[in-house]
């Protein structure tokens, strides 16, 4: 918890500057908005996971408050923006087991979970980790409705034939909000 709460102050104190989360955003509604809502899939964490990718890491949500949870699992934390890879860097002091990169590459060698929270859409996420969806790779994808789940599926199935996947309806504690977990089988 001690590194949590730390880990949030940062997230908080460089908000302002770096766009992490929204700006006109209260303490509470980054408990309740971010914090809760990347905690709610944490039971459904893939077992025998080594080093997860996070795609578009953002202010660090999920992946830090994994890693905090997880600390013998290496997080990758691909986020394009230099700014907010300078922020995440920061972080490494707090965090051991993450490692900031920029550009998703090609291939993500050694990658065994690929994970992302409010990203891109499935067909994107896929076509930057092919290689990974091709060994049957692991995803871990937090999303909104499933409506509009259901839609990226149906894109991405025109690309990946033999997309198969298992969708979780999460439910939060404190909001009237549709989250899903989207793992592929």
């Amino acid at each position: 918890m001690p590194k949590l709460k730390s880990y949030l102050e940062m997230l908080w104190s460089s908000n302002q500057e770096l766009n992490l989360i929204s700006r006109k955003m209260t303490g509470e509604e980054l408990i309740d908005n971010h914090v809760i809502d990347s905690l709610l899939p944490l039971k459904y964490f893939p077992e025998k996971i080594k080093v997860a990718a996070d795609f578009g890491s953002g202010g660090g949500l999920p992946a830090v408050v994994y890693a905090l949870q997880f600390p013998d699992i290496q997080f990758v934390l691909f986020e394009k923006s230099p700014k907010k890879q300078s922020y995440l860097n920061k972080l490494q002091s707090l965090v051991k087991n993450i490692e900031i990169k920029g550009e998703i590459p090609n291939q993500l060698e050694n990658t065994d979970l690929i994970m992302a929270r409010a990203f891109k859409p499935l067909n994107v996420i896929l076509e930057l980790s092919r290689g990974h969806f091709e060994k049957k790779g692991a995803y871990f994808l937090l999303k909104g409705r499933r409506e509009k789940i259901n839609e990226e599926y149906i894109e991405a199935q025109k690309r990946f034939k033999n997309l198969q996947l298992k969708i979780t309806q999460l439910k939060s504690p404190l909001l009237d909000v549709e989250r899903n977990l989207v793992e592929t089988l």
